[in-house]
């Protein structure tokens, strides 16, 4: 299935850097709070995966900036799994943010995996975790390697 997840953002006035436009940083933290949003949705709230034993660490992440983004502006985050392991330890999410006028204004592409809390080592989710990125999977979704041992 191929599943597009939403989620809006009004840019305020401490969202912006000293030029006017949206912080680097910010765009990186719309994503984030994407894909919570995104767990959420699928029944994992932050409560529900610390009792799993699990959480997600980023890995690396990638922006591409492609319009102003300005306050009082409205973008849309709209995020896809565009790769994924087969144990499903890692994943990459592509978020991207559009402007109300329907421009493209940046893509974030994030690079992440599931650790073990108490481990503190790479692992694969809980299976309804799984099922959900499962479910978001975008149709041309890259095949990660699995979590090494």
């Amino acid at each position: 299935m191929s599943e597009k997840l939403t989620k809006s953002f009004e840019v305020r006035w401490d969202d912006v850097d000293i030029n006017g436009h949206l912080r680097n940083t910010r765009y990186l933290e719309y994503a984030a709070t994407a894909r919570l949003a995104f767990l959420v949705g699928a029944g994992w709230t932050p409560k529900d995966l610390m009792k799993a034993g699990v959480a997600a660490v980023s890995l690396g992440e990638e922006v591409r900036y492609l319009r102003e983004v300005l306050p009082l502006h409205t973008v849309t985050v709209a995020s896809r799994v565009v790769g994924l392991s087969s144990d499903g330890a890692r994943w990459r999410f592509e978020h991207g943010f559009t402007l109300e006028s329907g421009e493209e204004a940046a893509v974030v592409r994030t690079l992440g995996a599931w650790i073990d809390i108490g481990a503190r080592r790479m692992a694969a989710p809980p299976a309804g975790v799984l099922a959900a990125l499962e479910a978001a999977r975008s149709a041309d979704c890259e095949v990660l390697a699995p979590a090494r041992s």
